[in-house]
């Protein structure tokens, strides 16, 4: 079988040009003519009421961290475990502590009987991870923090573009993260957006992102002169990465299409493979998805490990998703160790992620299933 990357940036066609228009307007530190277009561009696609264009998704979600912080108090929050480090680092460098949860194995995302049990006074939110492109259950913890006096904070790093019950993952809790790295299905090599869906932060978050001034209240001109009026940061990305963000948002339905026949190859063929004791990604909801990822969650470690290395073996490069937070080297100084989140931990090992993206063809990914569906055989005879 050919070499199948795990991942192949994908390419809508028009970047160099729009990058070359950067050159001609002479004007490149961002915040300029391709960052309001993309911005523009983002809150009609997924009707967010204001979309600030980040330098990454891990910036979008410090800039969250600093809107609820309150320096005279100790805060909580709570998130999952099985996500990236960013998720929890954004919180744990503006000082939160971290209240990791154990996910759901049906969907791999946060348990709420487990949360419900995480909220103490000290509770300020609760973060969702969209995994995969699916949505988490979003009415469910919108419930939950409306209830409790909670903030909702979506990380849809992997779900621009996906739905929940017809509204856009990012656009339902207070606030919402998207990435836009390389690695996603569409990107600038790296970028990210927040969606403030919560009116009352619009102000600070502006500010917070304007490296803690109010430049922008001076550029519309509300003041005549700007100062520094929160703890901010330089959040905002290139017009250089603005102007490759455009080129992909102008090709994301066809980008869709594309993985779409991709991970039908991956579904039909495993239904028709009908292999016992594993389960795999399979939407059903009726929710629109951006067909970000397939996985795998196989029978045992042992199993997995063995297929992710046959198939490496046969130039089909599959990975593990992550590795629980809880029981790294930063969990552990945190105080938690691998058994304080028994079901993250297991189903963790045994879940494995395959190739999808645009480089690929539909037989691509029946091929790989049935490649499979023979290696599983394999170790069950051996």
């Amino acid at each position: 079988m050919k070499k199948i990357n795990f991942n192949n940036p994908f390419l809508g066609g028009k970047e160099k040009s729009y990058i070359e228009d950067v050159f001609s307007r002479n004007f490149f530190q961002g915040n300029g003519h391709y960052t309001k277009h993309a911005s523009k561009e983002i809150e009609k696609l997924i009707s967010s009421k204001k979309i600030l264009l980040t330098d990454s998704c891990t910036s979008a979600l410090e800039i969250c961290a600093l809107l609820l912080r309150n320096w005279e108090q100790d805060q909580e929050i709570i998130l999952p475990s099985y996500t990236f480090s960013s998720t929890a680092s954004a919180f744990a460098r503006a000082g939160y502590k971290i209240i990791f949860a154990d996910v759901d194995p049906s969907d791999m995302m946060l348990d709420i009987e487990d949360v419900k049990s995480k909220i103490t006074k000290k509770t300020s939110a609760i973060v969702i991870v969209h995994y995969g492109g699916l949505s988490c259950r979003t009415d469910l913890f919108k419930k939950l923090a409306s209830e409790r006096g909670l903030f909702l904070i979506e990380d849809a790093a992997q779900g621009f573009n996906s739905f929940h019950s017809e509204k856009a993952l990012g656009t339902i809790g207070d606030l919402g993260c998207f990435s836009f790295h390389e690695t996603k299905n569409i990107h600038a090599g790296l970028s990210g957006a927040l969606s403030i869906n919560n009116p009352i932060f619009n102000k600070r978050a502006e500010a917070i992102w304007e490296r803690g001034t109010n430049r922008q209240e001076l550029l519309r001109g509300n003041v005549d002169k700007y100062s520094w009026v929160e703890i901010g940061g330089s959040f905002y990305p290139t017009e250089l990465q603005a102007a490759f963000l455009t080129a992909q948002l102008e090709e994301i339905h066809r980008n869709e299409k594309q993985r779409s026949d991709i991970f039908n190859g991956y579904i039909k063929t495993f239904e028709m493979l009908n292999i016992e004791r594993i389960n795999y990604l399979n939407p059903l909801d009726g929710n629109k998805f951006n067909f970000h990822a397939f996985w795998i969650i196989f029978h045992d470690e042992s199993e997995c490990e063995y297929v992710r290395t046959e198939l490496v073996k046969e130039k089909i490069h599959a990975y593990i998703g992550y590795v629980p937070l809880h029981s790294s080297k930063v969990g552990n100084t945190m105080g938690y160790n691998s058994s304080d989140l028994p079901i993250t931990e297991d189903y963790a090992k045994r879940l494995l992620r395959l190739p999808l993206h645009n480089k690929m063809k539909k037989e691509d990914s029946i091929n790989i299933s049935n490649s499979i569906k023979r290696l599983i055989v394999n170790f069950r005879n051996s």
